[in-house]
């Protein structure tokens, strides 16, 4: 399952640094919410809660694949890991523009240059 870790930069450099991460929440398009909102397809639930994530984050969300073996419950629109996440889960890091309201996507071997040259250090 896709899944989106809401960070800010600190937790995102000591992820990057530690190659693991204990999150306490991770969004992700469980059953509840697919079921309260059926007029999305896959992708727009997944943009939705990429969106979620966002605006709950301290600017940076990194989308990661869970398997069921690592969820030990669903909410809403979370869910709760039993286990750390390892860096090489990692998909994508998203940078969140709160004044526009836009993700910038980059691939997960942009995100060590990136960190290198953006935000506090």
């Amino acid at each position: 399952m896709r899944a989106y870790l809401a960070m800010s930069i600190e937790e995102l450099r000591d992820f990057y640094a530690q190659k693991k991460f204990a999150p306490e929440i991770v969004y992700a398009p469980t059953i509840k919410f697919i079921t309260e909102n059926p007029e999305l397809d896959e992708e727009e639930a997944e943009y939705e809660i990429s969106m979620i994530a966002a605006r709950n984050s301290g600017g940076y969300v990194i989308a990661l694949e869970v398997t069921d073996q690592q969820i030990s419950q669903h909410l809403e629109e979370s869910v709760v890991l039993s286990e750390p996440v390892i860096w090489e889960s990692v998909e994508a890091l998203f940078v969140y523009d709160s004044n526009d309201d836009e993700l910038t996507w980059y691939a997960t071997q942009e995100i060590g240059d990136y960190l290198n040259t953006s935000g506090a250090k």
